[in-house]
């Protein structure tokens, strides 16, 4: 069973609809993650890869600022884990 693969620019269009608010830099650097190779397509499996990565990356960045303060780290290693880490850890 072969894998299943979407065009890189059909995907950037769906996200342009979805998410008409995104700036340019993080599609761009989301695409590129998805589209590793530079074939200009993306396989199912690295597309829920980075979905599932960026999903839990947007849930813990309280302050919508696109990086992760101490406190929102905690909380995705936490949510990650199952189990409060340590201060070391984080």
């Amino acid at each position: 069973m072969g894998a299943k693969y979407a065009q890189t620019f059909e995907v950037r269009k769906i996200f342009k609809l979805a998410l008409n608010s995104i700036k340019t830099k993080i599609l761009d650097e989301l695409l590129g993650m998805m589209d590793y190779d530079g074939k200009g397509a993306i396989s199912e499996n690295q597309f829920m890869a980075t979905m599932r990565a960026w999903s839990s990356f947007s849930a813990t960045d309280i302050n919508n600022d696109n990086e992760l303060d101490i406190q929102e780290l905690k909380t995705l290693i936490w949510l990650s884990d199952g189990n409060e880490p340590d201060d070391r850890r984080v």
